[in-house]
């Protein structure tokens, strides 16, 4: 994965930091004794907030709850790194982890002392990420702006004031972690060129700086001094001055949707990721994944190796034992997103009732012989909540309708399509099953009998750059 892209982020491309990237750190002035001012609460008037749906925002999601169970390759420095190539390797998004969350510019970590650092990453540390994004999205120049956010709005969000199994110092050391993880990932982007759209790099940094850390604490009639809170002061990092940027996003045709943040999701994931860590990873997933492609189904093994990791997806098909526990974990999993209002329709043809979770409509404890193969090829529809409806934002903020990328010059034409097939290794059926296209129509648009609709040649385009 990382072959072709990475070798065109090599020493040069890195070492040519730009020097509007070396920022200074601010500092936030406050009387001794005294919180600084924090950014609005997000959730002050409703359970909505708007959040920008943007691949650096997804793929960040995707290594905090996924961790080592994404394709983690090495670069041409020998550093552990995780790349999303966009429009076939002609681009990449870059992730690498640091072990600080202090230095402007910190070392990338390699080999063991990253993995060591990405195994301590904590699913609820993608809680805080979307926090960020979330405040970030709703300022207008967030890679410039400091945002303060404070223990107790964290608390509020994550639904942490109602948890009695945890004290006080407990709770701020929880908070004081998780803030500081989503801080020790960066990021390097390279966005090609493509027809009259100008392409852009933006130079490896912190996906988020953590400016400073405040901590508060409260003196009793003895002078002993207990610690009652804390402060994060955080700024975004240059990527957002593209994928948080209304104005550059259009003119650059970036792949950025308006979407919404529930604090729903937040304390789901909060409150099932140590028992089903599975179903949690999901839930983010699906997030932006229902936000980028709403409304098609999506491929059961794609789901699982989310939840599970390829690995482990791979394995079963050969062990019975693994086998069994993973679809047993899988069933309840999806049992998991149904109590918390996901609307999940099974596809009735790759989807029977005999292979469905017992909840849904299998009435016996037993699986027909191969279902696990069936199972793999299967696909189903997961719709948000219809409490996620972007028309219940407070104060008539309803959410803009997904900003659909124009057609890229040249348009899509019937050679294109097959041509980019085949060079992912697919089948038409592939095809269909990752965009929700029938079979038949994929076929006919690509030997030109049928036109390629505006729509379909959207679906195709962020299939093609995402998978």
């Amino acid at each position: 994965m990382a072959s072709k892209s990475n070798k065109k982020l090599d020493a040069e491309t890195r070492a040519s930091r730009s020097v509007a990237t070396q920022q200074k750190r601010p500092t936030t002035k406050v009387a001794p004794g005294e919180r600084p001012k924090t950014n609005p609460d997000l959730f002050d008037q409703g359970s909505l907030t708007k959040v920008t749906s943007s691949l650096p925002i997804w793929e960040a999601s995707n290594i905090l709850t996924q961790r080592q169970q994404l394709p983690w390759t090495t670069d041409p420095d020998g550093k552990l790194i995780y790349s999303r190539e966009v429009n076939d390797g002609k681009g990449a998004i870059c992730f690498w982890i640091a072990d600080n969350t202090e230095e402007e510019h910190p070392a990338a970590l390699a080999g063991a002392a990253a993995l060591a650092v990405i195994d301590t990453f904590d699913i609820r540390a993608a809680c805080i990420h979307l926090i960020l994004a979330a405040h970030a999205s709703q300022m207008e120049r967030p890679w410039e702006e400091e945002l303060v956010i404070d223990d107790r709005q964290i608390e509020a969000y994550l639904g942490l004031q109602r948890r009695t199994d945890k004290n006080r110092r407990e709770k701020l050391a929880l908070i004081e972690e998780i803030v500081k993880q989503p801080c020790k990932i960066t990021t390097l982007i390279s966005w090609p060129r493509y027809g009259k759209r100008k392409g852009f790099t933006v130079e490896e940094g912190r996906l988020w700086h953590l400016l400073g850390t405040r901590h508060h604490y409260q003196q009793d009639n003895f002078g002993n001094k207990e610690l009652t809170g804390m402060s994060f002061v955080v700024k975004a990092g240059l990527w957002a001055k593209y994928f948080l940027n209304e104005e550059t996003a259009q003119e650059q045709e970036l792949p950025v949707n308006p979407g919404v943040l529930p604090k729903s999701l937040l304390e789901s994931v909060m409150s099932i990721w140590q028992h089903r860590a599975g179903a949690a990873r999901l839930m983010v997933w699906l997030l932006f994944k229902a936000q980028f492609s709403p409304q098609h189904p999506l491929p059961v093994r794609t789901l699982l190796e989310v939840a599970y990791g390829v690995e482990r997806v791979h394995n079963a098909q050969s062990d019975n034992q693994l086998r069994k526990k993973l679809t047993n974990t899988w069933d309840e999993d999806l049992l998991a997103l149904h109590d918390r209002g996901w609307q999940i329709t099974f596809d009735a043809e790759t989807y029977p009732v005999e292979i469905q979770p017992s909840g849904f409509g299998r009435d016996t404890s037993r699986r027909p012989r191969g279902f696990f193969d069936q199972l793999l090829k299967a696909q189903l529809l997961i719709a948000p909540p219809e409490s996620w409806d972007t028309a219940n934002l407070p104060s008539g903020e309803a959410a803009e309708e997904p900003v659909e990328i124009e057609p890229a010059v040249p348009k899509l034409i019937p050679e294109e399509i097959k041509s980019l097939r085949v060079e992912k290794g697919w089948s038409q059926r592939k095809l269909a099953m990752l965009t929700g296209i029938s079979q038949g129509l994929i076929s006919m648009m690509e030997n030109g009998t049928r036109t390629i609709t505006a729509d379909n040649e959207l679906i195709l385009r962020r299939t093609f750059d995402y998978f």
